[in-house]
């Protein structure tokens, strides 16, 4: 099984954590991080990747961050070269969001990672939609298929 974790600014990855648990379930392998305010960006480092190291068994570990390029995001990219020590199978995603977590946590028993990365960042780019030009361009659809 496919480890997954959540790393966000503030509480974001436990509220997605909540959700992704809400609508599916109670989930193995499956925790989140949290940088709060005056954290020391080194603690979260270390605590990533002890998290990271516990929730891989062997199928590698599906990391989101909130932001690119953000203090979540650097301390998972510092944390490479000791995965790459222990020949760990990690890859981080940026821009987390729920459709991308659930996709995540209910396919990871059937793709690789790679395979499942790829997976959840067209869920991301899917998930992303304009509702209300959704609705009316199907309203104008369906009006001009009226005679």
């Amino acid at each position: 099984m496919i480890g997954v974790l959540l790393i966000s600014h503030g509480k974001m990855a436990l509220g997605i954590k909540d959700s992704v648990t809400m609508i599916v379930g109670e989930q193995d392998k499956f925790e989140s991080l949290s940088l709060n305010p005056g954290q020391d960006i080194n603690q979260l480092k270390t605590d990533l990747f002890n998290c990271s190291k516990s929730l891989d068994s062997g199928d590698g570990v599906l990391i989101f961050v909130d932001l690119y390029g953000a203090s979540p995001y650097n301390a998972s990219m510092q944390c490479v070269p000791q995965w790459h020590d222990l020949d760990m199978n990690v890859r981080v995603i940026t821009g987390m969001s729920l459709p991308m977590v659930i996709n995540a946590v209910c396919n990871r028993d059937s793709l690789s990672l790679q395979e499942l990365t790829k997976e959840c960042i067209e869920s991301g780019h899917e998930n992303i939609q304009d509702a209300i030009a959704n609705i009316m361009h199907s309203n104008k659809s369906e009006s001009e298929d009226d005679y």
